[in-house]
């Protein structure tokens, strides 16, 4: 058995960046973790499906009236599940550029960032 003897400051510098390598890999595994919401429960606006669906809020009406498109109304606001969009438009009921639910959920995901944003300019404008 050989043994190593290195300065201890190089010690220490060593532990650092394997701790640093050790909470990378675990954020990154609890990040991967988490399990993706179920798009049957997930709800969205009237505005949002009408934007992921990429039609207006009046063709989105149409569809409600010729019984194409399920909803929700609570509150007095319209509601999709992210699950019944997603049916629409492999259904060729609607066009779109989602093909796949997991894109769909990142489209949703990326929507609610921006309103989040703009709602935050917004704030920061009325200051």
């Amino acid at each position: 058995m050989k043994v190593i003897t290195i300065d201890s400051e190089a010690y220490k510098s060593l532990v650092r960046k394997i701790d640093r390598v050790y909470d990378f890999i675990k954020a990154r595994t609890e990040r991967e973790a988490e399990p993706a919401p179920d798009p049957g429960q997930v709800w969205i606006t009237n505005g949002e499906a009408a934007a992921l669906l990429e039609v207006s809020t009046r063709t989105l009406q149409r569809m409600r009236s010729a019984g194409e498109i399920t909803y929700s109304i609570r509150g007095g606001r319209v509601w999709y599940t992210l699950e019944e969009i997603h049916r629409a438009m492999s259904g060729r009921v609607v066009a779109s550029k989602y093909r796949q639910e997991g894109e769909l959920l990142r489209a949703h995901q990326a929507y609610n960032e921006s309103r989040r944003a703009a709602g935050t300019r917004k704030i920061n404008k009325l200051k």
